[in-house]
């Protein structure tokens, strides 16, 4: 499901079935379609305005976005705008209910694998007003058992780094320092992608010994055979 006005409608059937089987009455406003709320709930002699949402990861925007011929727009909720969200999680086919004030805090329905606290989906299945950050510890997280994918965060680079097979080639062609001026970053940066390709680097002294040691190499002889000259000389 991708259209906007698809998700809303089911977030609101959704939570107003719920509200029903929570013993709820549920009233939707028909004179006016701009009421900053979608719904009234009614139970014991009080009124809720509730604000449907679909949200996949949790996520209770703090703000509406609509758009017309004049383009798009956005506003941002008032503390008195609604009282509860109700928040459709399609993940786990639940409604939960947190206040207003919850407004841009995230909901989650798995244990995060990091040691910040996060907010848990059982902790508002009622209408709720005040809630306690919960810890991975409770949900028997390991972290010490996390691993780390070099390549997770490779849409944040501002260098692209070559191949597994180009570096490997270069790291035994010249220097770390001269292959990150060639790239444009630091012999650091270098190392840490050989870290993470696990391409093996010449041994320490490795260019002091080649600039001292001459090698007769034809130029269409392989870079396997010049490492291996020095090597033997060394």
């Amino acid at each position: 499901m991708h259209h906007t006005k698809d998700k809303g409608d089911l977030a609101a059937a959704k939570v107003i079935a719920d509200l029903v089987e929570k013993e709820y009455s549920v009233f939707v406003p028909v004179v006016t379609e701009h009421a900053p709320f979608d719904l009234i709930a009614y139970k014991n002699g009080k009124c809720y305005r509730i604000q449907a949402k679909y949200s996949c990861d949790g996520t209770l925007k703090n703000k509406s976005n609509w758009a017309d011929k004049n383009g798009c727009h956005e506003k941002k909720y008032k503390s008195d705008d609604f009282d509860f969200y109700g928040l459709y999680l399609p993940d786990i086919n639940k409604v939960v209910y947190p206040s207003i004030t919850f407004g841009g805090c995230g909901i989650r329905t798995t244990p995060p694998k990091s040691p910040n606290p996060f907010y848990w989906w059982e902790d508002f299945i009622d209408l709720t007003e005040v809630a306690l950050k919960r810890t991975y510890k409770e949900f028997g997280v390991d972290l010490t058992t996390r691993k780390v994918n070099p390549d997770s965060r490779i849409h944040t680079r501002k260098v692209e780094r070559p191949s597994k097979e180009e570096l490997g080639k270069l790291v035994w062609e010249k220097p770390t320092a001269q292959i990150g001026r060639d790239f444009g970053v630091s012999d650091k940066a270098v190392e840490k992608w050989c870290k993470a390709y696990g391409i093996e680097k010449p041994p320490r002294g490795y260019w002091v010994k080649k600039a001292y040691i001459k090698v007769e190499v034809k130029l269409t002889e392989p870079v396997e055979n010049i490492k291996s000259s020095i090597t033997n000389a060394s």
